[in-house]
């Protein structure tokens, strides 16, 4: 411990020496050398204090320490969630690969999307997407998955249960389903890369779910967009309710996609004392959409997707329907370990194209058309028939009107 104290204060005397030659004053030397023993003190209280513990744990704690690592892990998530921040977390390792996996090819498994519905305790497929593994063992969309991997599916476990559905590696996993009275098992591949992104046509309007913004959403929306266009869509109307998965960055390049070239930026990232932070300067640069958007949000609506509707609303005019967003307007940045995790940090704050007046974070984007659920249906939203769905049919007769 004394000698990490020694090496930081060599470092501050010759810190101290550059400093004293090419500075101005001998202020600004003092000023810096005091900011370098106040941060050391702060340290070597900290590295004190974990001394303190581990010597006390290895003299009188009964039990048995069996995984130094997996007190390594805990002291770092402790350490994370000390700064009472939700949107920062330690990740271990495994958790790491998954994290930057899904960013780089979107969510991977059997390509299912599920939802538990606690008013019928059932936990029901919502939807299939083409060509995967599942459609291709004949699962289909209200389909009641009862086990997987043998194991019934409940209440309590269904999150831990789903996570076996979904994952990059080649490998089969058994699902047990039920579909009018009859139970039938399947084995389907992991594995398959499901779309971010996907439409329907409703009359002429185009309904465009988006479920995550990673690295190939953009190009996704491109070329769905096209495909729904060559089928005479003249409207679009945006889903972004319960979506918060992915980056502000790649959140930009898919509002790229959308919007004119407009004076000044579709958002900047600004660190703590209000620079920008590492040249984070979004900017619009492709063609766009000369279509009318809508698009729908709702308290679930975090972070990248409220970027996304923000800079919706006020560079394209497009109309907010649902209910307040989440209000989160920070960037956070991935930060490798050398235990092979990973901490997920907030590093910045967004400031999308209205400016410091535009600033969600904290408060949520109000929609100009606020339209409420029924109760308990914002996690179900999958399941609901279009004609039970408030927010879309409030949506489809603004753009009829």
């Amino acid at each position: 411990m004394n000698k990490k104290i020694s090496l930081g204060l060599a470092l501050a005397l010759i810190i101290m020496a550059v400093t004293a030659t090419f500075a101005a004053t001998m202020a600004i030397s003092k000023q810096i050398y005091n900011g370098i023993i106040n941060n050391i003190s702060q340290r070597s209280q900290t590295y004190a204090s974990v001394d303190e513990i581990s010597k006390l744990v290895s003299n009188y704690y009964y039990g048995t320490v069996s995984d130094g690592n997996v007190l390594n892990s805990a002291l770092t998530e402790g350490y994370v969630d000390g700064l009472g921040d939700p949107n920062s977390r330690y990740l271990t390792a495994a958790e790491y690969a998954a994290y930057t996996a899904r960013l780089e090819s979107g969510v991977t498994g059997i390509g299912v999307e599920t939802v538990y519905d606690l008013q019928t305790d059932r936990f029901v497929i919502a939807y299939v997407h083409d060509g995967s593994p599942a459609q291709e063992s004949g699962l289909v969309a209200g389909d009641v998955i009862t086990a997987i991997n043998g194991e019934a599916v409940t209440m309590k476990n269904y999150t831990a249960m789903q996570a076996a559905l979904f994952g990059n590696r080649l490998s089969t996993v058994k699902v047990e389903y039920e579909r009018a009275g009859v139970t039938r098992e399947v084995e389907p591949m992991l594995g398959f890369a499901a779309p971010s992104v996907r439409g329907e046509l409703i009359g002429n309007t185009a309904l465009i779910k988006i479920s995550g913004f990673y690295k190939n959403t953009a190009d996704e929306l491109k070329s769905l967009i096209e495909r729904l266009r060559d089928n005479d869509a003249s409207s679009i109307i945006f889903d972004v309710r319960n979506v918060s998965d992915g980056t502000i960055d790649y959140a930009a390049q898919t509002i790229d996609v959308l919007v004119p070239t407009v004076e000044g930026n579709l958002a900047v990232a600004r660190d703590k004392n209000g620079n920008v932070y590492k040249n984070k300067v979004y900017t619009a640069e492709n063609n766009s959409v000369p279509m009318q958007f809508l698009v729908l949000i709702n308290s679930n609506t975090a972070g990248p997707a409220e970027l996304f509707a923000c800079d919706l609303r006020d560079i394209s005019h497009a109309q907010l329907v649902g209910t307040q967003s989440a209000g989160v307007g920070t960037m956070q940045e991935l930060f490798a370990l050398e235990d092979g995790g990973a901490v997920l940090l907030t590093v910045a704050l967004v400031e999308p194209k209205g400016g410091a007046d535009a600033v969600w974070d904290g408060v949520g984007l109000t929609p100009g058309v606020v339209v409420q659920l029924t109760s308990g249906t914002d996690r179900t939203l999958e399941l609901l028939a279009q004609t039970q769905d408030q927010q879309l049919t409030s949506a489809l007769n603004m753009l009829q009107s």
